[in-house]
């Protein structure tokens, strides 16, 4: 009787220890609304109509976006979302280049949520944006930058960076240009977003298939512990069609210092309010191909290949100075100031 109790005990243990999220569940249960395309880990991988699940911590995520063709009369996003464990908080972090083809130029921008439950406060926060009310009726602190120029093929990489120490997480949103633009060669990181609590013991970013967040995504149903390299309309849940689209992604997470890339991916992103309704991925070698097409949501496979971003001169558009820089500049300008002066006065001499 004692053996049969472990063998039922160790089975039920053993079942909980594999309960993972289920991808669709989502586009299942409101199958009309449009969902971003792209490319997604859920930190599950899919055998037959099981899903297997993994876990990845890191602090850094970055994606590679190359954009062949293009044609759409509507302005859109390339979203990356990641979930930011902190403590026992959850937020929600984008990383978007806007690209609006009618006029050939695109901007930047950031967003934070805290999505810990429904309702959740967002404060303790410090950067360079500014809290905005979505039309969803959530705070956002967001933050747009530039407005440049591209030509095709437009290839970049946005990059999410977590760094902490005891009492608070720096997030930089980041921006490489690689082709196409006048930020070729350059990585931009365009908002310094630090977020304050009494103390921090931990803060990394999740992708997890073991379980959901909760049922507090930006416009409805269930919320992922995902990472998203996805297209969709240009804001406030805005969905967009395209008349021709050809691109390639790639999502790649920090392990040990070097980048490579996630297990697996779905073609779909659920932890977003935008859409698309015109838009398929296919594998297309290391790289992910998105074309216009009937749209659909499916598992694309294992992830494959790896992602050096070492390269290229580092610009950070606003950062924080220290009181002892903040010094030796007052320092320098009165010297300047000074310096002025005594050319003035030995010119009049």
């Amino acid at each position: 009787m004692k053996w049969g109790i472990l063998v039922l005990l160790s089975l039920m243990l053993a079942q909980v220890s594999m309960a993972s999220v289920n991808p669709y569940i989502d586009t299942q249960e409101y199958p009309f609304h449009s969902y971003a395309i792209g490319i997604a880990s859920y930190g599950v991988y899919q055998k037959g109509n099981s899903m297997v699940p993994y876990f990845i911590k890191t602090n850094s995520v970055v994606g590679y976006v190359r954009v062949d063709k293009l044609e759409s009369s509507s302005p859109f996003s390339i979203q990356m979302n990641v979930m930011l464990v902190v403590n026992d908080q959850t937020f929600w972090l984008q990383d978007v280049v806007v690209i609006n083809p009618s006029e050939g130029n695109f901007y930047i921008s950031s967003s934070v949520l805290n999505l810990t439950s429904t309702g959740s406060e967002l404060k303790g926060i410090t950067g360079d944006g500014s809290f905005v009310q979505g039309s969803d009726g959530q705070c956002y602190y967001v933050n747009y930058v530039g407005n440049y120029y591209y030509h095709l093929p437009f290839s970049f990489m946005p990059i999410i960076n977590v760094t902490h120490s005891a009492n608070y997480v720096r997030v930089l949103f980041g921006f490489k240009g690689v082709e196409g633009s006048c930020l070729d060669g350059k990585t931009v990181f365009f908002n310094n977003v630090v977020l304050h609590f009494p103390y921090v013991y931990r803060a990394s970013i999740y992708v997890s298939g073991y379980n959901y967040l909760s049922d507090s995504s930006p416009y409805q149903g269930f919320s992922f512990y995902d990472a998203e390299l996805v297209f969709g309309g240009e804001g406030n849940g805005k969905v967009v069609s395209f008349n021709c689209l050809d691109a390639f992604l790639s999502l790649y997470y920090d392990k040990d210092g070097k980048y490579i890339s996630f297990p697996s991916y779905f073609d779909f992103g659920s932890d977003t309010a935008e859409g698309t309704t015109n838009l398929v991925t296919h594998k297309a070698g290391d790289l992910f191909e998105v074309t216009t097409g009937k749209q659909g949501y499916y598992y694309l496979g294992r992830g494959e290949g790896s992602i050096s971003v070492d390269e290229g001169k580092t610009l950070v558009m606003r950062s924080e100075i220290s009181p002892i820089e903040s010094v030796i500049l007052s320092f320098l300008l009165f010297l300047l100031i000074l310096a002025c002066i005594f050319r003035k006065i030995i010119s009049s001499v």
